[in-house]
């Protein structure tokens, strides 16, 4: 699967919050989803995405990184933040 971000309308960061407004609504980021989506301003697969937020945050301390990051960028499409095409 390759992930792409989503052009906003806006983008507000302020005492270390980070707010993206998009056409019809705004979405409050943490900064491992502010991570994500800056890092998929061009096209990656979640292995290559899982491989940048383990060297920005390094490994969970239990879990498989590749799994969160999975869940991540779901939340992140449901959100209307991120595109998904293709299969694994």
């Amino acid at each position: 699967m390759t992930v792409h971000a989503v052009p906003v309308v806006d983008r507000l960061e302020r005492d270390g919050r980070t707010l993206l407004l998009l056409e019809r609504h705004v979405v409050e980021l943490s900064p491992l989803g502010l991570a994500a989506y800056d890092a998929v301003s061009e096209p990656l697969t979640v292995p290559e995405l899982t491989e940048v937020l383990v060297g920005l945050f390094g490994s969970p301390p239990e879990g498989d990184a590749s799994e969160g990051v999975q869940r991540l960028v779901d939340e992140l499409v449901s959100l209307g933040l991120l595109t998904a095409e293709g299969l694994g």
